[in-house]
């Protein structure tokens, strides 16, 4: 569209009904300033002033006006496109079991799942996680979450992002105990160690293989626990680096240690032939791991980035806004529901 990004008519919409750019990003959970920048966006793509901003708010202008006539138009038609596609989603029932680890689950996943349901409210959701991949593995799946590459030829495999991890601490342990700013200061440090995947021996063990650093002093199996010791002050662990986004507690380290390791998702061809496990697929290609607006799961390292918070929340609501309002009736005993264990 030559006149802007389509999403940028979304703040726009948002400012004109409430004639203020406060009230309007506090609508859409975002920041002021990332509403103020998409509507100069939009106007310099449309090369028209579309408010007269004030003390009193942001007036429409004449232009402004005309254009959102056409904006509430369009409104409108996709509202009926969307009823139209949500009562055919809505008619998609079934289940569809997935293995995952419990870091990606709890600290990545967990937020689209509003979104999910808002979709496709009449799937069951069955998610098993898991700590160990090596573990002995007893229960079906559809689709199974794992770093490990794939060897059985009789599942299909597909490459969802690159997940990268380097080292973390709390701002309470490098206060206490100070801050590393290289590899090999980390042999005066406390390292929380976990059994992480393609890493049997454990992620420290393997990566200083001249025995720089003998031994960790915490061992854990569960990321949520690794999380919540380093939270604690205990020590430094590696982390993905989209835990920047999960607050200002849990900070990178950049010693130039970076692991990426490649996420996949495995399935039967039996299974795919299931419509909840197609959609749960396309849903986490296309809304989970957005490649496109996650810039932290490509296959290139970058630095992590306060920004990456503003991303996040802006993917985040862009999938589960509205997923109230597309609820008709609360969940009862005949709707399905996740499961976890």
């Amino acid at each position: 569209m030559d006149g802007g990004r389509w999403d940028d008519f979304r703040y726009f919409l948002a400012v004109a009904k409430t004639s203020s750019i406060k009230k309007a990003a506090a609508e859409l959970k975002i920041t002021q300033s990332a509403v103020s920048k998409r509507l100069e966006r939009l106007e310099a793509g449309l090369n028209v002033r579309l408010f007269e901003r004030g003390p009193a708010g942001a007036k429409i202008t004449y232009q402004g006006q005309r254009i959102l006539n056409h904006v509430l138009s369009a409104e409108a038609a996709l509202s009926r496109a969307q009823d139209g596609a949500q009562g055919a989603a809505s008619r998609i029932a079934g289940d569809c079991s997935l293995r995952l680890s419990d870091g990606i689950a709890n600290y990545w996943i967990a937020d689209f799942l509003p979104g999910f349901f808002a979709r496709y409210p009449d799937v069951e959701l069955r998610m098993m996680l898991e700590s160990d991949e090596q573990a002995e593995r007893n229960e079906l799946f559809d689709i199974r979450l794992h770093y490990t590459p794939p060897v059985d030829t009789g599942q299909i495999a597909k490459n969802l992002c690159t997940v990268h991890f380097i080292p973390f601490a709390s701002r309470l342990y490098l206060e206490e105990y100070g801050t590393p700013r290289s590899i090999e200061d980390l042999a005066q440090h406390r390292l929380i160690d976990q059994a992480q995947y393609l890493i049997s021996k454990g992620t420290w063990a393997a990566l200083f293989s001249d025995n720089t650093v003998k031994f960790t002093s915490l061992f854990t199996n569960h990321s949520s626990f690794l999380a919540r010791s380093v939270l604690m002050g205990v020590g430094i662990a590696l982390m993905p680096t989209y835990m920047v986004i999960k607050g200002s507690a849990f900070i990178p380290l950049d010693i130039g240690m970076r692991i990426p390791l490649k996420l996949y998702a495995s399935y039967g061809r039996e299974q795919a032939q299931k419509t909840a496990v197609r959609m749960t697929l396309n849903f986490l290609r296309e809304r989970v791991f957005d490649l496109k607006n996650m810039p932290w799961f490509d296959d290139k390292f970058l630095a992590p980035d306060l920004n990456w918070r503003e991303m996040h929340r802006e993917a985040v609501a862009q999938n589960n806004h509205g997923s109230q309002a597309r609820q008709s009736s609360p969940p009862n005993s005949a709707q399905r529901m996740l499961r976890v264990s």
